[in-house]
């Protein structure tokens, strides 16, 4: 069963983008991971965001988020599939990012996270 179960991840498994800057969030049923990320100040920050969760996960249908109210960012990615996003010049400041689709929302906190920019 592992090695099945590692076999059916393997295409959201990505390596660390390319791009300057990149960072991959891993967001499932588990929380965020890691659930802290990291940009210097003026710079963009791309981030990969990847859901191995399936759409049988029971709560939220397998859907989650990534939401930074402070940048205006709303960005749901569905059950099993990535969705890439670019941070454009960040100013400094402590950003709270967090998932309210499942898993109690953002006041549970493996389902909160930070982004920390400085100069």
């Amino acid at each position: 069963m592992g090695l099945a179960g590692f076999l059916a991840l393997a295409p959201l498994r990505a390596d660390k983008p390319e791009t300057p800057g990149g960072q991959q969030v891993v967001v499932s049923m588990a929380g965020f991971a890691p659930p802290r990320l990291t940009a210097k100040t003026g710079t963009d920050l791309t981030v990969t965001l990847v859901n191995p969760d399936s759409r049988f996960h029971t709560d939220g249908g397998g859907w989650h988020q990534f939401r930074v109210e402070a940048l205006d960012l709303d960005v749901k990615i569905p059950p099993s599939s990535q969705r890439t996003v670019t941070l454009r010049a960040l100013r400094a400041g402590t950003y709270v990012f967090y998932c309210d689709v499942c898993c109690g929302g953002k006041e549970n906190p493996t389902m909160r996270g930070i982004l920390e920019v400085t100069g």
